[in-house]
């Protein structure tokens, strides 16, 4: 799994950074069955070179908001013979390492732990991550590192005994998804931690810190009507010269409404399933519970439909941007106007994106504001245009092409862009610094300046689905909320 620029393993998600690291070996991949076809890894950001990011102040300026936690996972509770503090964590495998029985007082630790489901082992002040078997070295990677071994958790083997941990002191609001590697090539799950969930290539494990709230709506609630998805449907591209697939969710109730409100949702493959980012299921939580009006989606497949193990993102989000924009705006959307109950205007469209996504989309919705009034961008990966040189191959240039135009956009009334002639309304989200994003509050002011209005939604996240399947619903509730007595 790798999404961010793999040109995040973002080509050589989640999943070449603004200062280049050094790459670590390409882990490969064992016991890991997705369920979707495995696109290739040049079709996703890499993840072997941490971009660098500039944290974000410890207070994000209004209009930015934390989304409001309602639900607070469940998790086991801690068993008070288990380590409460790393310090602690570190006493107790002293004491092992230095008795006569090292292996079975590890093997009693071990049943305990994984009874418990208490692997990965959270703490007041951190969490140990820990594996069992003959390696030559450990370490575990995932948002926290950008998927490299950069910043990954590096593991120790206690003495005696064939048991490895690694300590980290995380947020304890945070969530993030991992993996272990092993001899620096062999990625695998951690077979003692059951908590996993599909990014669209891959399956990684979760780790969730014990104050970790979110406001996930991606569970699909009984006995409420469901909205309609359709089977995919190739649109031939005169622009692209090659066909796109396209699906379209109707909500409930279609044939009785008009004037509908649409999103146009970039990776639409990974965002509609209900086991990688639920949105078909969040429109009709949403949409039953009387929170945001009847809605349409068109879902935007970046595979080839003739070879749908060939993932076109990184042709179509960065090398060339301009005809995938002209794609969508001058034959998607006139096509989709033409045989459905829309309202056909900017300020009834969205345009969605995540990640390379999220780039490409700020590019289209300022190229094309009298299409689309509004724009949701989850993590846009936008160290690649500020560094086009870390994209590589064609994607070079049109990383800078779309940087340069952003920057003419972003100063419209002293450049040869014209400014809309009406006000976008902009969703971005962005998680941890360093797991994440950096900080969004410089675009966002810049387009603030020349009117539009923007909010930046913040997560203690990483850089993956698991974080934008629970964003969803604040971005629909952001456009689209129905008014509450």
């Amino acid at each position: 799994m790798r999404y961010l620029i793999l040109l995040y393993v973002c080509s050589a998600l989640f999943f070449t950074a603004c200062a280049a690291a050094p790459v670590a070996p390409t882990p490969t991949r064992v016991a890991v069955q997705p369920t979707l076809t495995r696109a290739p890894r040049t079709a996703t950001p890499t993840r072997t070179a941490a971009p660098t990011i500039t944290p974000t102040a410890t207070r994000t300026p209004p209009p930015t908001r934390t989304p409001t936690a309602t639900r607070i996972p469940k998790a086991s509770p801690t068993p008070d013979n288990f380590p409460q503090t790393l310090e602690a964590w570190q006493q107790t495998i002293d004491e092992i390492a230095a008795s006569a029985d090292a292996q079975a007082q590890v093997n009693a630790l071990w049943e305990q732990l994984t009874r418990a489901q208490r692997i990965p082992l959270t703490t007041q002040n951190g969490v140990v991550f820990l594996y069992r078997g003959d390696a030559a070295s450990v370490y575990w990677h995932g948002d926290f590192s950008f998927w490299g071994k950069q910043g990954a958790v590096e593991g120790r083997r206690v003495p005696q005994t064939d048991l490895w941990y690694g300590t980290a002191k995380f947020p304890q609001n945070s969530r993030t998804d991992y993996q272990i590697v092993l001899n620096d090539t062999q990625e695998i799950l951690d077979p003692a931690n059951p908590r996993r969930r599909n990014d669209g290539l891959d399956v990684n494990n979760i780790l969730t810190m014990p104050q970790f709230q979110n406001t996930d709506e991606t569970k699909r609630r009984s006995n409420i009507l469901t909205g309609t998805v359709s089977a995919w449907m190739p649109l031939d591209s005169q622009v692209l010269g090659y066909p796109v697939n396209y699906r379209v969710y109707t909500p409930p109730r279609y044939d009785a409404l008009e004037k509908l409100p649409t999103l146009y949702v970039t990776d639409g493959e990974r965002f509609a399933p209900d086991n990688i980012g639920a949105m078909s299921a969040v429109l009709d939580n949403l949409i039953a519970a009387g929170r945001i009006e009847p809605v349409m989606a068109v879902y935007i497949d970046e595979r080839d439909p003739r070879a749908p193990q060939n993932n076109r993102r990184v042709q179509d989000f960065l090398t060339t941007p301009e005809k995938f924009a002209q794609f969508i705006t001058q034959e998607l959307v006139p096509t989709i106007d033409a045989q459905y109950h829309t309202a056909a205007t900017p300020r009834a469209r969205v345009l969605v994106g995540a990640s390379f996504g999220g780039v490409f989309g700020t590019y289209a919705a300022l190229r094309y504001p009298e299409v689309f009034g509004n724009l949701a961008a989850f993590s846009p990966a936008y160290w690649v245009i500020d560094n086009p040189n870390s994209a590589g191959g064609g994607a070079t240039t049109g990383a800078q092409r779309m940087n340069d135009f952003i920057t003419r956009a972003y100063n419209c009334g002293a450049s040869a862009v014209p400014c809309p002639t009406a006000p976008q309304k902009i969703f971005y989200s962005s998680g941890i610094p360093g797991w994440d994003v950096g900080d969004l509050n410089p675009r966002a002011q810049a387009l603030r300046a020349r009117g539009d209005t923007v909010e930046i939604f913040t997560t203690p996240e990483g850089h993956n689905w698991g974080t934008w399947g629970g964003l969803t619903d604040e971005m629909l509730e952001y456009f689209f909320a129905v008014p509450q007595p």
